[in-house]
């Protein structure tokens, strides 16, 4: 009996040993993450108007919402919690801080970064909207920037040197854990990129990094800027990336999502690649908590828990942050504050009536006095919330540069070129089913293919879509021609009338 006790007493000791042992074998790493933020320093509100089972609509708080120095109030509580349990937390931020509100128009993201650098993040990437400055401006960003900003499938064409680190590693606790970056490809039709920037495509540059860092880091971690379809190849093809942090397509994922290996599951690691992304304008908070333990085979991620954290009027602001964001708006609030109009209900999508669109394809189609007008999708970057219009508003709706161009097609092409590229229309209405154009009219009469017609659209969507049948640059920004129109009408409504229809 004597022995057997003893026995039983070993076992519950080497028990406390093995659960001392597995305790101190284990890290926690706290990811707080932010992506296309686009100039939102300061708080907003989106419109009474959502779609239903909208990413907007899923939001547990959308006025009065966001706000740097609210996201770093939020970040700095959370990552002093952490570190006071004996973890470590981390403040990224994926890309594309420019291009949205007055700060990018007028300060090219350097309001942004000094906003970044005074609440406290970590680590970071660009997106391409970053590529819309020059590539000096460019530059001065990496410079100006105290987040460790890194990519690795960006160098500089002149010299093949990478334009920002390709990864970096970092000890936490035991585990070394690298930390990398991709930017879309598509930055390169950007300005910047135009000048001295090139690409490499997105999963091979990530396959040759993981390849690099094997031996040397026991963690990946990829901050991606080039949309949740490409993470999702990346996650696919790519053995070794433990967590991706994405941005660019602008993706709310509430819980994140888990791209299995197989079907395997195991008790010390999880067997796939954790994706995070958290919508847009710094809304939201991501969080990602990771346990990083050491096994047999070395150190894993073996538990993880994704969420979004909303940034509401109930988290105070951080004075610091709150001061520089301040100082960039004080010269520019009385010129972006104006009021150039009132809209007298939410300009703003309902269902696939994009209002918004309508109204800029409408201006621009009113003010050359041509017969239809065409606008990329994507290309009108924000609604219009009731009540009055100030400039702030306009620059928010069309944060680029693009100006509007004049250009005459026939009918067989303007049918061509509503198919390929389903764009916003104004003077036309027109329906594609399951790939097929089966109607298209211009001022209620159907397109004939030998008439030739007479449009508009904006410079950028023109450089792809009418490159090959020709255009003439009129030079007037189409945000003037935006503000032109609204200072003459003075009181707008949002038109919902069906003309853009894509079934399938």
């Amino acid at each position: 009996m004597a022995e057997k006790l003893h026995r039983l007493a070993l076992a519950f000791l080497a028990t406390f040993v093995l659960i001392g042992t597995a305790q101190a074998e284990s890290v926690r790493l706290t990811i707080l993450h932010t992506n296309d933020t686009h100039g939102h320093l300061l708080p907003f509100s989106y419109p009474e108007t959502v779609e239903p089972r909208s990413d907007v609509a899923s939001l547990s708080a959308r006025q009065n919402i966001g706000g740097m120095a609210r996201i770093s109030t939020l970040a700095n509580q959370i990552k002093q919690s952490v570190r006071e349990s004996g973890g470590t937390a981390w403040l990224v931020d994926v890309g594309d801080f420019c291009d949205g509100t007055p700060f990018s128009t007028e300060y090219k993201g350097s309001a942004d970064n000094a906003a970044m650098n005074a609440a406290g993040y970590d680590f970071g990437t660009f997106g391409n909207h970053e590529f819309n400055n020059t590539l000096e401006q460019v530059q001065r960003l990496i410079a100006g920037s105290k987040r460790a900003l890194v990519a690795c499938n960006a160098r500089l064409k002149d010299s093949g040197k990478p334009l920002l680190e390709p990864f970096r590693i970092v000890r936490v606790g035991g585990a070394r854990v690298a930390v990398t970056g991709v930017i879309t490809t598509s930055s390169g039709t950007y300005p910047a990129a135009r000048e001295g920037v090139e690409f490499e495509d997105e999963v091979q540059a990530v396959r040759r990094t993981v390849g690099e860092l094997r031996g040397k880091a026991d963690v990946v971690v990829l901050l991606s800027h080039a949309g949740y379809e490409v993470d999702l190849r990346i996650a696919r093809q790519v053995p070794g990336v433990d967590v991706i942090v994405g941005g660019h397509s602008h993706t709310r994922l509430p819980y994140g999502f888990v791209q299995f290996f197989g079907e395997d599951l195991f008790q010390d690691r999880v067997n796939g690649t954790i994706i995070v992304q958290a919508f847009q304008w710094g809304g939201e908070l991501g969080r990602l908590d990771l346990l990083l333990s050491k096994t047999r085979r070395g150190w894993a991620v073996s538990r993880h828990r994704a969420r979004l954290l909303a940034i509401d009027a109930s988290i105070p602001e951080d004075p610091e942050v709150k001061s520089v964001v301040e100082r960039f708006w004080r010269p520019i609030a009385a010129k972006y504050g104006e009021v150039v109009g009132q809209a007298l209900a939410d300009i703003a999508p309902r269902y696939d009536d994009l209002a918004e669109y309508n109204l800029v394809a409408d201006a621009v189609r009113e003010t050359l006095g041509v017969q239809f007008d065409l606008e990329n999708i994507s290309g009108v970057r924000a609604p219009l919330i009731k009540g009055p219009i100030t400039m702030g508003d306009l620059v928010a709706v069309d944060p680029f540069n693009n100006t509007v161009v004049k250009t005459r097609l026939t009918g067989a092409q303007l049918k061509a070129v509503l198919l390929r590229h389903r764009p916003a229309v104004s003077g036309i209405r027109y329906r594609i089913e399951r790939g097929r154009l089966v109607e298209a009219s211009v001022a209620g009469e159907p397109i004939r293919d030998d008439q030739v017609y007479e449009g508009a659209a904006n410079s950028y969507f023109a450089n792809y879509a009418l490159r090959e049948y020709g255009y003439e640059d009129t030079g007037r920004g189409r945000l003037a021609v935006l503000v032109e129109y609204i200072r003459k009408k003075q009181n707008l409504l949002p038109s919902y009338d069906g003309r853009r229809v894509i079934i399938n």
